[in-house]
């Protein structure tokens, strides 16, 4: 109770708190990898284009290819199912598309040294992925992208 009191005190008199992060530190310079920039924008980047029906995760893998791994809801993979698997098929291809035209999009606007390099049908990977079918289950992988082409894990 004390201390809310003294709180509301501190708050009243309009003096600053302690846990004010000070200007001058927030202006100091870091330096930071392109490698570390691109991981820390393209985890940005996964959070911007998931959905509550879905979850995307950007990152470079270990062989430094960007790749995704795209989480589908169990309402969004039943639906799928019984749309079958032409209907899945080219829902998945549009989102590998779309991801892939947003990581370029980054890359040419904010990765000038890797931008010139960078091939979209080499460089960028992923892969569709659902909850297993039992709350312990591993995940299941539904389809590969690589090579600007789905390859199938399942068959619906």
């Amino acid at each position: 109770m004390r201390a809310l009191l003294v709180a509301g005190v501190l708050l009243a008199v309009g003096l600053p708190l302690a846990a004010d992060l000070p200007a001058e530190d927030l202006a100091l310079p870091r330096q930071v990898s392109e490698g570390s920039w691109l991981e820390m924008r393209l985890e940005v980047l996964g959070l911007a284009l998931s959905y509550p029906a879905y979850r995307v995760s950007v990152s470079l893998t270990d062989s430094n290819q960007v790749g995704f791994e795209f989480w589908i809801s169990t309402p969004m993979a039943k639906h799928l199912s019984e749309a079958g698997r032409k209907e899945t098929e080219r829902v998945l291809a549009y989102h590998a598309e779309g991801i892939q035209k947003r990581v370029g999009d980054l890359l040419r606007s904010e990765f000038p040294v890797l931008w010139p390099r960078y091939d979209g049908r080499h460089d960028f990977v992923g892969e569709f992925l659902t909850p297993g079918a039992e709350l312990d289950d591993p995940p299941e992988r539904w389809a590969l992208w690589r090579e600007d082409a789905l390859e199938w894990s399942w068959r619906p």
